[in-house]
């Protein structure tokens, strides 16, 4: 049952797929899940097998392009700014409030990667998100990539990008496997999948890498007030186990961290063992906290 909707950001037109579970009733009102996708990817990549299992659960989901990915509004295409996503996210509460099936009293976020860090900050700043799933994600951008040698030579390089874009308004692009090239398996799987999907371009502007250097869920995980599950692919070659340690560190009870041993991080995508490690658990907070 799959409606695709839209509504506005700031101005920005936002295109979404908003999706109901099967039976409801005339009237009914349920639980809704916001699934927030990680780098560059658009509403219909990887996430909505997720989706489809919050439906079957009994949840209302939506899935929504970030401005300037996909089918939504933005110049230039694929800035990728997370504060932005992070508003983008809020307003897509504010339309589920909107929505007649829909219980705006119980609304929660599910988010892979660094849509588990943008899941984390809006329910770090939002008080109407009851519950929130962050999987895979790291909790302060900069703190991972500073470990990669050279990563001063980077970082000038972005801000020379960044007085470009500023001055001149011009703007160059990195391909996302050379960004996230630290783990090879989930790169291939990045480009294998990607030829399948028209509206989505592997690619991001080189000067937002400067605004993901300053983007910290750290700094506000302890004013998350739902119920936050932290989800860790216990071999995933991206993120490092204490990024999700952090998080769940500072975050207030009810809270819970759930490490998927032997799992990586592409594996939560589209592996079964992977999926059903993520959606166990998923489930059952769920179940106990927005339901």
């Amino acid at each position: 049952m799959l409606r695709p909707v839209h509504f506005f950001s700031e101005g920005l037109r936002l295109s979404a797929h908003l999706r109901l579970p099967e039976g409801l009733a005339a009237g009914e009102r349920r639980p809704a899940v916001i699934c927030c996708q990680g780098f560059s990817l658009v509403k219909e990549v990887w996430l909505p097998r997720h989706a489809e299992a919050l439906n079957r659960a009994g949840y209302v989901t939506l899935h929504l392009d970030y401005r300037t990915f996909g089918e939504s509004e933005g110049q230039p295409r694929c800035r990728l700014v997370p504060r932005m996503q992070v508003e983008d996210v809020r307003n897509a509460l504010t339309f589920l409030e909107t929505v007649p099936e829909v219980d705006a009293s119980k609304l929660g976020l599910f988010g892979i990667s660094l849509g588990g860090s943008v899941a984390a900050q809006v329910a770090g700043v939002d008080e109407r998100v009851k519950a929130v799933v962050a999987v895979a994600c790291p909790s302060d951008l900069e703190r991972v990539w500073s470990a990669f040698p050279d990563f001063e030579r980077f970082r000038a390089k972005v801000h020379a990008a960044r007085q470009r874009f500023v001055t001149t308004g011009e703007v160059s692009y990195v391909a996302v496997p050379r960004i996230l090239g630290s783990d090879p398996d989930t790169c291939a799987l990045l480009v294998a999948d990607q030829p399948g999907f028209p509206t989505w371009r592997l690619e991001i502007t080189f000067e937002s890498l400067a605004d993901l250097f300053e983007f910290k869920p750290d700094e506000v995980a302890a004013t998350i007030r739902g119920a936050a599950l932290f989800v860790y692919p216990g071999a995933d070659a991206m993120i490092g186990r204490s990024e999700m340690m952090s998080l769940y560190a500072k975050a207030r009870a009810p809270k819970r961290l759930v490490v998927m041993e032997g799992v990586r991080h592409h594996e939560v995508y589209k592996e079964q063992k992977g999926f059903d490690a993520v959606m166990g658990p998923t489930l059952d907070w769920l179940a106990a906290h927005l339901r």
